[in-house]
């Protein structure tokens, strides 16, 4: 059975303001590692503790998109974004006057639900949006995702690590002037409901684990890569710009992603992507090379997820629904990766993480393999 309603349409000014959420969304995302060390001292919690935060927040984001999933079916699009937006920015308010840890880490959860709710709200709406550019627009948009993501680590460097109410209040009141802007949304989104066959759902399945391996292990790059770089002898402002270089690698290599040639395929390119990023990551054991190592690490995972939206997009035509699986799946990853690592990393050190995040790489590349090979014999 197909649900129809009156198709998405977006407005110039609700455009602006997707954009504005997407910037907004990098910075946050991205400013966990840099702000890892300042909170160790603030909160008087050891480093391995302060890792925490990275599974608060992708928990708080899976929760979103889980909830996302049923509530954009029932609501109308405008409503949706002015109710994820307004969460995003409690959460941000929260964060900024949080008085203890347990506070803090439940005003990062209040703040990852809002924003796994604009993460894939802000993606579907676009993608089902009325319109002939779509894919080059939403293309666009999440560029601007990766830019906010630059800026945060400078953000936390320059600001946040002494004014870090100053950073999240900041946060906050950009979300919540954001409203009249999000406005401009009307419609509501499609959705199908049908039976998925055996053979699609197994198919789905190596899919979601690729994509939770895929974000746990960016969200462990970006979230872990200050310190192991401030812990083979780099200073915290130096670790953050390099640390900001990751997030600008990342999306130089999604704007390169678009000259590969139509006829390369999706597969290809999301395993050798996952592949250069293992032998990357594995070359950050070496202090000398760590700080390039991550830059290319960077490089190479850019099209994966982008790409592999695509390429499951393309295996199953008209289903909407098994890609929407996709976001919980990638919040699962970015919730449990980095919580893991921290895990390994207070028992046997931080020199471990190059280490532990190549083997996330290597299961990337074992699970899009595994994909493109139960395809091929389908």
């Amino acid at each position: 059975m197909i649900a129809t309603g009156e198709r998405v349409h977006l407005t110039r000014a609700a455009l602006v303001a997707i954009a504005a959420i997407f910037f907004l969304m990098g910075i946050l995302g991205s400013a966990y590692g840099p702000l890892l060390e300042h909170l160790a001292r603030r909160f008087d919690i050891s480093l391995a503790v302060a890792g925490g935060v990275l599974t608060t927040h992708f928990s708080g984001a899976l929760v979103g998109v889980l909830a996302s999933m049923r509530v954009l079916q029932r609501v109308s699009s405008r409503t949706f974004m002015l109710g994820a937006v307004t969460c995003l920015g409690v959460g941000c308010a929260s964060v900024a006057v949080a008085p203890s840890w347990p506070a803090f880490l439940g005003a990062v959860f209040v703040l990852g639900i809002g924003w796994g709710a604009l993460d894939i709200g802000c993606n579907q709406l676009v993608a089902h949006s009325e319109g002939v550019r779509r894919t080059a627009v939403l293309n666009a948009l999440n560029g601007t995702f990766a830019v906010g993501a630059v800026a945060g680590p400078i953000l936390v460097s320059t600001v946040g690590r002494t004014h870090l109410a100053l950073l999240y209040g900041g946060a906050a009141v950009v979300a919540f002037a954001l409203w009249p802007l999000v406005s401009g949304v009307s419609g509501r989104l499609p959705f199908t409901s049908s039976r998925t066959a055996d053979s699609s759902a197994f198919l789905l399945a190596i899919f979601m684990v690729g994509f939770a391996l895929y974000v746990g292990m960016e969200a462990g790059i970006g979230g872990w890569m200050p310190s192991h770089l401030e812990s083979v002898g780099l200073q915290s402002v130096e670790a953050a710009t390099l640390t900001s270089g990751f997030w600008l690698a990342l999306a130089a290599g999604r704007l390169l992603a678009a000259l590969v040639p139509a006829r390369m395929p999706e597969s290809a390119i999301v395993i050798t992507a996952s592949a250069v990023a293992a032998v990357a990551l594995l070359s950050a054991l070496i202090p000398a090379a760590a700080p390039v190592a991550y830059i290319v690490a960077g490089l190479a995972i850019a099209p994966i997820f982008p790409t592999g939206i695509v390429w499951l997009a393309k295996l199953r035509p008209g289903d909407a629904r098994v890609t929407s699986w996709l976001f919980p799946a990638s919040m699962v990853g970015g919730a449990v990766i980095p919580g893991g690592i921290g895990a390994l990393i207070a028992r046997f050190g931080i020199g471990l993480a190059p280490a532990v995040l190549s083997l996330v790489a290597v299961g990337c590349v074992a699970s899009f393999a595994l994909a493109a090979r139960h395809r091929a014999v389908t």
